[in-house]
C-alpha cells in the first residue's frame, strides 16, 4: 500500500504534466500576438532591459530558457509559461489537498488550470503564468506561518517576496492580507484598527493620490505593528535585510543598462531612471495611461460588471457556490484566517479595478484580464475549502461538484477554444511587413503588438537586419534614440510622434514608410500610396507604382482565418484589422489610379477581413453613384450608416473619448447624407428626406443642409433659405452655399416687397 505522503506528491505530479501537456498541446507555435510578449521574448534573447518594472527575474529566467536547444527562442518562451502555470496548478492541488482533502484539490487544480485567463497567460510569452506560481508559494508560505510561526520560515518568506517582486509588482497586492494571514491578531480592537486602515483609509489615500507608494508604507506598518519578536527594531532590521537581499534582482537592469544591450528601456544605469523605472512613476498608480482621461472611479461599475462576468464564465455557478460556501465557513472557523483572504481579494481585485479604472473596451479589457487571476486564486482556495466541507458531510456531492467544476468548461468547448497550434499571425505579420520594406528603408509602427513583433523577428529571428523600425511612441526618448543612432548612425534620429517630427523622418529617411497604426501628418497621409502593408511615399506614380505595390499582396503569407470576428482575444483581431485597413488602402490607390476592377477586388477582401467596417460599403457605394446604380449606392450607403451607428452604440458601451464618438457620428451622418442624396436621384423624396433629416440629427453637416436645400428647390424657398443659412453657420466657407445664398436673399427679398 502506498504511504499518504507518497500518494499525495506522485497525485501532484500527475495534475502537474497533465496540465503541463494541455498547455503545450495548444500552445502558439511561435510568438504569440499578445500585448509586451514580442518585447519580452525581445529582452530575454538579448538580455535587454524591458519597460517599467524591468522584470528582471523573468527576464533572466527567460534568458536561460533561451539556452535550451527546443524549437525557436519565442516557443522556449511559451515553455517557461507552460512550467509555471502547470506548476502553479500543481501547488494549489497541494496547497488545498493538505488543508481541505483530496476532492477539494482536485476541483481547486480544475478551476485554476482550466480558466480560460490562465490558460491563455501559460500560452504566451509573458510573466503573468510566473506570477501566479509566485503567489501561491506566498500564500502556501503565509498560511504555514500563521498556524505555526518561526522566524526562519519568516525570513524566507520576506526574501522570496523580495526576489518575488522582480517578476512583477502586483504582488503587492496580496501582501497587506498576507501579513495579516502571518502575523494577524485574534484580538477585537486589533483586528477593527487594522480593518479599517486596510479597507478604508490606505485605499482612499492611494485612489485620491495616485501613487503606490502608501501601500509601502501600510506593509511596513503592518509587519511592525504585528511584529512577533520582542525587539521588534531588530526583528525589522533582519527583515528588511532579508526583503533587501531578494530585491537585488533589480541590481541587474542598472549593470545591464550600463553594458548597452540593444533594448535599454529608460537607461536604468542613471539612479533616478532606475527609481522611476521600479516604481512606476511615469505611470503614477495605475495600470495604463489610457486610464488617465477617466475621473478617479469613474468606470469602476463598468469594471466590476465586466469582472462579474468573468467570474461566471471562468468558475460556472458550481463554482461560485462552492466560493460562497468556502468563504461562510472561513469566516464561521477562523476570522483571522478570513480576514487576510479577504484582505487579499479586496485588494487584488475590487480595489485594484478601482485604481486601474480602465475603460470597458475591448483593449484595455484585454489588459485588465490577466489581473483578474491574483483574485481568482483566492476564491479558488474558498471554492476548495467549501468542496471540503461538503466532502465532510456527503462524499457524492461533493464529488459530483468536482465533475460539474471540470465538465462545465469542457462542454462550452474550452479545449478547442484555446487551441492555438496552427496560429502564426506574428511570424506572418512580420514576414509580411519586412516584405514590403525596401532595402535599407524605414518603417514607423505604433502600437505595441506590431512594433514589438518587428523588433523580435529582426533581433531573435534575423529578419531584415537591413531595415529601420522606429517604434513612434518611443521616439522621443532619449534612450531609445541612443539605441537608434548606435545601430543607424546613418539614420534620421528624432521623434517621429509630433505632425512636424514626422515630416522630418519621412523626409530625411528615403525611402520611408508606416504602418497602419501609425500616427502619420494629414497632409502627408493623403499623398501616401499604397505599399502593400504598408504606406509611403514612393518615386514612382499612377498605375505603374500601382501594380508594383500590388505584387507584394501575392507573395504575402496568410496562414489562418482572416475573419475579425472570429477571435475571442483583442489582439489577433486587432493584426487583422491592420491588414483590413492596409488592403482598403491598397484599394482606393488602385481606383484611383485606374484600375477599377483591382481596387474593387481589393476593397472586397477588406471588407470580407473585418465585415462590420463601415467605411467599405461606403466606398462600394461611392463607385455605384459614380456608375449611376443609384439603388445599389443607396443600399450600400444605408449598410455603411447601419454600421456606423454600431460601432457609435459599442463606443458608448466601451466609454470612448468624446472625440471617438464625434467622428462617428461625422462618418455615420455622411453616409446617411449620401444615401439621401442617391434616393434622390431615384426619385424618392420622402425617403431621401428622411436621410438628411436624421443624418443632421446625428451630426450636422453643412453639405447635408446644401443637399436638403436642393432637394426643395423650386418647391419651398423658405426651406432652402433655411437650410442654406445653416450650411453657412456650420461652415462659414462652403462654397456650394456661399454661390447660391446671394441669390436666396434677393429672392427672399423680392418675395417679401412684393408683399
Amino acid at each position: 500500500m502506498v504511504d499518504r505522503p507518497v500518494a499525495k506528491r506522485l497525485s501532484a505530479a500527475l495534475v502537474f504534466f497533465s496540465f503541463f501537456a494541455l498547455y503545450l498541446f495548444s500552445a502558439f507555435p511561435d510568438l504569440a500576438p499578445y500585448r509586451d510578449s514580442g518585447e519580452m521574448a525581445t529582452s530575454a534573447w538579448t538580455l535587454g532591459v524591458s519597460h517599467p518594472t524591468g522584470y528582471p527575474l523573468y527576464i533572466m529566467l527567460g534568458r536561460l530558457m533561451d539556452l535550451a536547444p527546443l524549437g525557436n527562442p519565442a516557443y522556449r518562451l511559451m515553455i517557461l509559461s507552460a512550467l509555471a502555470g502547470a506548476a502553479a496548478v500543481a501547488l494549489v492541488y497541494l496547497l488545498c489537498e493538505s488543508y481541505f482533502g483530496f476532492l477539494a484539490g482536485l476541483g481547486a487544480a480544475l478551476l485554476l488550470g482550466l480558466n480560460s485567463d490562465f490558460w491563455a497567460v501559460a500560452q504566451v510569452q509573458e510573466m503573468y503564468s510566473l506570477s501566479i506560481l509566485l503567489a501561491v508559494v506566498l500564500i502556501g508560505l503565509a498560511l504555514t506561518l500563521g498556524r505555526n510561526y518561526r522566524e526562519r520560515f519568516w525570513l524566507g518568506f520576506v526574501f522570496l517576496f523580495g526576489l518575488f517582486l522582480g517578476n512583477r509588482l502586483e504582488v503587492l497586492m496580496l501582501v497587506p492580507g498576507l501579513l495579516w494571514l502571518t502575523l494577524g491578531s485574534e484580538s477585537k480592537n486589533r483586528t477593527t484598527l487594522w480593518s479599517v486602515f486596510a479597507f478604508l483609509v490606505f485605499p482612499a489615500v492611494m485612489a485620491l493620490t495616485k501613487k503606490n507608494y502608501p501601500i509601502a508604507i501600510f506593509i511596513a506598518g503592518t509587519a511592525l505593528w504585528l511584529a512577533p519578536d520582542r525587539n521588534r527594531w531588530r526583528w525589522a532590521l533582519k527583515s528588511a535585510l532579508f526583503a533587501a537581499l531578494g530585491l537585488s534582482v533589480y541590481a541587474y537592469m542598472p549593470m545591464r543598462s550600463a553594458a548597452g544591450p540593444w533594448l535599454d528601456w529608460h537607461h536604468t544605469a542613471v539612479f533616478s531612471n532606475l527609481i522611476q523605472s521600479v516604481l512606476r512613476t511615469k505611470y503614477g498608480g495605475t495600470l495604463d495611461l489610457i486610464s488617465e482621461n477617466y475621473r478617479i472611479g469613474e468606470l469602476f461599475g463598468a469594471n466590476m460588471a465586466l469582472y462579474a462576468a468573468h467570474l461566471w464564465k471562468e468558475f460556472s455557478l458550481v463554482g461560485l457556490a462552492a466560493a460562497a460556501a468556502g468563504f461562510f465557513k472561513s469566516w464561521r472557523d477562523g476570522r483571522r484566517r478570513w480576514l487576510g483572504m479577504f484582505a487579499c481579494w479586496y485588494w487584488s481585485g475590487p480595489f485594484f479595478l478601482f485604481i486601474a479604472n480602465m475603460p470597458p473596451n475591448p483593449h484595455a479589457a484585454a489588459i485588465v484580464l490577466p489581473h483578474y487571476l491574483l483574485s481568482d486564486l483566492i476564491l479558488i482556495l474558498w471554492a476548495a475549502e467549501g468542496l471540503g466541507w461538503a466532502a465532510q458531510g456527503s462524499l457524492p456531492l461533493a464529488a459530483g461538484a468536482v465533475i460539474a467544476v471540470a465538465a462545465v468548461p469542457l462542454v462550452l468547448g474550452r479545449v478547442q477554444d484555446m487551441n492555438r497550434r496552427g496560429h502564426f499571425f506574428s511570424l506572418d505579420y512580420a514576414r509580411n511587413v519586412f516584405l514590403c520594406v525596401p532595402p535599407h528603408g524605414t518603417v514607423v509602427a505604433k502600437e505595441d503588438v506590431p512594433v514589438y513583433n518587428l523588433w523580435f523577428y529582426q533581433t531573435a529571428m534575423g529578419m531584415r537586419p537591413d531595415a529601420r523600425v522606429v517604434a513612434q511612441g518611443l521616439s522621443g526618448a532619449p534612450w531609445y534614440q541612443q539605441g537608434l543612432q548606435r545601430d543607424h548612425p546613418n539614420a534620421y534620429v528624432g521623434e517621429a510622434e509630433t505632425d512636424a517630427g514626422f515630416r522630418r523622418l519621412a523626409a530625411a529617411d528615403s525611402p520611408a514608410f508606416a504602418t497602419t497604426d501609425a500616427k502619420v501628418p494629414p497632409d502627408l497621409l493623403a499623398a501616401a500610396k499604397s505599399h502593400g502593408m504598408l504606406i509611403g511615399w514612393p518615386q514612382k506614380s499612377g498605375a505603374a507604382a500601382q501594380a508594383s505595390a500590388d505584387e507584394l499582396w501575392r507573395l504575402m503569407s496568410f496562414r489562418g482565418d482572416y475573419d475579425y470576428g472570429a477571435y475571442d482575444d483583442f489582439f489577433t483581431p486587432d493584426l487583422i484589422a491592420g491588414y483590413s485597413q492596409a488592403l482598403y488602402k491598397a484599394g482606393s490607390d488602385a481606383y484611383e489610379a485606374g484600375l477599377k476592377s483591382e481596387g474593387l477586388s481589393l476593397i472586397d477582401r477588406s471588407w470580407a477581413m473585418r465585415y462590420l467596417s463601415p467605411e467599405d460599403p461606403a466606398f462600394l457605394a461611392y463607385d455605384a453613384f459614380a456608375r449611376k446604380d443609384y439603388a445599389a449606392a443607396a443600399k450600400d450607403y444605408a449598410l455603411s450608416a447601419l454600421l456606423g451607428a454600431r460601432m457609435l452604440v459599442l463606443a458608448h458601451r466601451y466609454a470612448a473619448l468624446p472625440d471617438v464618438a464625434s467622428a462617428l457620428k461625422k462618418d455615420e451622418a455622411t453616409a446617411l447624407m449620401h444615401e439621401g442624396v442617391a434616393r434622390q436621384h431615384l426619385g424618392q423624396a420622402a425617403q431621401s428626406e428622411q436621410c438628411y433629416q436624421d443624418s443632421l440629427a446625428i451630426y450636422p453637416l453643412a453639405e447635408t443642409c446644401y443637399d436638403y436645400a436642393v432637394l426643395y428647390w423650386g418647391k419651398d424657398w423658405g426651406l432652402v433659405a433655411r437650410e442654406l443659412a445653416l450650411a453657412l453657420q456650420i461652415d462659414p466657407h462652403y462654397a456650394p452655399a456661399l454661390h447660391y445664398w446671394p441669390q436666396i436673399q434677393s429672392m427672399m427679398k423680392r418675395a417679401t416687397s412684393g408683399r
